[in-house]
């Protein structure tokens, strides 16, 4: 039962990843239109616009910027990472290796370069989709995840579904699960406005809960509290009881 009065606003990981390489489009931009002023310069005499003789650092300079990408296309995250931090590495040469009067430009580009690869590093990072089975089992229970605001039974059945990606998703995101799986649990009873009104549905779903969880001694405190509580009938607490010690 989800809460429809309130709205919530969210984004495709495609409009996403437009608005962070939007951003980083523009500060490249910049960037490259300096490097390309750099890198087209010639030297000339002043009266016969004939090209002089290039001392070695200026040759160095030339050859280095030789091996520079140009036109990067930011959309193509795995490639434009590598691109820019093949730049980044030429940067640093050019500033070790260049001409003495060029060494801080160089750096800045340097540092912007690797800015850039960074940013696009861990857009490239945090969308890289897992289709390992027990991935795919915590994106799609995920997707039934509910806004529940103040219904208890809301709540016990993400709690359910979050014990049911601990027991079957990735081992690494067991211990976030289950513990979202008993702060739902913990919100159900807070939300509660009468402990008597509570049915058998959700008290199966609670126990369910704990099962998936193995944290049978709370599924059987659970029970009994429960058991003081409504008396939900012997052939029902016996049932219960059988799926606890299963």
């Amino acid at each position: 039962m989800k809460n429809t009065n309130e709205k919530l606003y969210t984004y495709s990981r495609r409009q996403r990843i437009l608005a962070w390489i939007a951003l980083v489009g523009i500060f490249v931009c910049g960037m490259m239109a300096g490097a390309f002023i750099w890198q087209t310069k010639t030297v000339h005499t002043p009266d016969s616009g004939v090209q002089t003789e290039l001392s070695g650092c200026q040759m160095r300079e030339n050859a280095l910027l030789a091996q520079l990408n140009y036109n990067i296309n930011d959309a193509d995250l795995r490639w434009a990472t590598t691109a820019h931090r093949h730049n980044a590495d030429i940067y640093d040469r050019l500033a070790k290796w260049g001409c003495d009067e060029n060494t801080d430009k160089y750096k800045e580009m340097r540092d912007a370069e690797f800015a850039t690869f960074e940013v696009l590093r861990k857009i490239f990072d945090e969308n890289i989709v897992d289709d390992s089975p027990c991935a795919v089992i915590e994106r799609n229970l995920l997707s039934n995840i509910q806004n529940c605001g103040d219904s208890p039974n809301c709540h016990l059945e993400n709690a359910e579904i979050y014990s049911k990606m601990a027991e079957d998703g990735c081992t690494e995101n067991r211990q976030k699960y289950a513990q979202k799986a008993l702060d739902e649990l913990k919100i159900a009873d807070g939300v509660r406005v009468n402990d008597t009104n509570i049915d058998t549905s959700e008290i199966r779903s609670t126990i369910n809960t704990y099962k998936k969880l193995q944290m049978q001694n709370e599924a059987k405190k659970y029970l009994n509290k429960v058991e003081k509580m409504v008396n939900p009938g012997i052939d029902f607490i016996l049932e219960l009881q059988r799926i606890i010690e299963e």
